[in-house]
């Protein structure tokens, strides 16, 4: 290689880190905490647009999540409480599903991660106590607005495993092994889906399961153990999760659009083992 190649090289190798050096550092995703008690939440009533963090910490003495819904365009917060006194089932169709943490048990947490437009928010519990009563029907509301903003986008998170769900099915793109983990959940299915999912106490099995779930008597044969709340089709989210060996079901129980029973009922329901 002679002098002047030689320098040239050198001069292209020092323009080349330049410009790395100068490129903007993707900006980290902003982290907000909610906690949920009995029967309320607790947190910031405002975030930026963009991937959003959410963790939540269950302070309460029964199982609780955080779906967030967003109130479509052109509708007010008066419309939807008016809509929820008369008619709670027309509020439905006044709200898009925008994810959030899913069921977790008293004195544990969830994490997720959502891409949240600008808009007015709802974190809603749709959990029943033992009267059957909804959280929500209880109190556990809270508004949460998302406003626009010029910051950096924040880079996609890394996913260890993607987890797609159609009508009604979950499709798992590798093994699941324990410890901690990212998913990426992605809804390929033309109604709104979610991924929640039961670990069962040993020697249960998913039958024992949703006999307790149509009959409740004394401890339930699982421990809820996370997941991803509902989200329309194309959208998708990622939940971090922290897996102890064992067997675990990943279930759907969003109300069917055309029958009214849960996608669970129509076979949404995935058994898969953890080493």
């Amino acid at each position: 290689m002679s002098r002047n190649v030689r320098f040239i090289f050198a001069v292209v190798l020092l323009i080349a880190g330049a410009l790395v050096a100068c490129a903007p550092a993707a900006a980290p995703i902003p982290q907000i905490t909610i906690k949920a008690h009995d029967y309320a939440f607790e947190g910031p009533s405002q975030v930026n647009a963009g991937l959003v963090n959410i963790k939540l910490v269950n302070d309460g003495h029964e199982p609780h999540h955080a779906q967030l819904v967003r109130l479509n365009d052109g509708v007010t917060m008066e419309q939807l409480q008016k809509a929820m006194r008369e008619n709670p089932e027309s509020a439905l169709g006044l709200v898009t599903e925008a994810g959030g943490p899913s069921v977790i048990e008293p004195g544990q947490s969830g994490e997720v991660i959502v891409d949240l437009l600008a808009g007015q928010y709802l974190l809603l519990c749709f959990i029943p106590s033992a009267d059957s009563v909804p959280h929500m029907a209880k109190g556990m509301i809270a508004p949460l607005t998302v406003t626009a903003n010029n910051a950096p986008a924040a880079q996609s998170p890394k996913e260890n495993l993607t987890v797609t769900m159609s009508d009604y099915a979950f499709a798992f793109s590798g093994v699941v092994k324990a410890g901690e983990q990212t998913w990426k959940v992605v809804n390929n299915g033309p109604q709104p889906h979610e991924i929640a999912l039961i670990k069962l106490t040993d020697g249960k099995t998913v039958e024992d399961a949703f006999a307790w779930f149509a009959a409740p008597s004394g401890p339930p044969p699982y421990q809820y153990a996370g997941g991803f709340q509902g989200i329309p089709t194309g959208k998708s989210g990622w939940v971090k999760l922290n897996l102890t060996p064992g067997t675990y079901v990943a279930v759907c129980a969003i109300p069917d659009t055309a029958d009214g029973k849960s996608h669970a009922e129509h076979g949404m329901v995935l058994p898969f083992t953890v080493n």
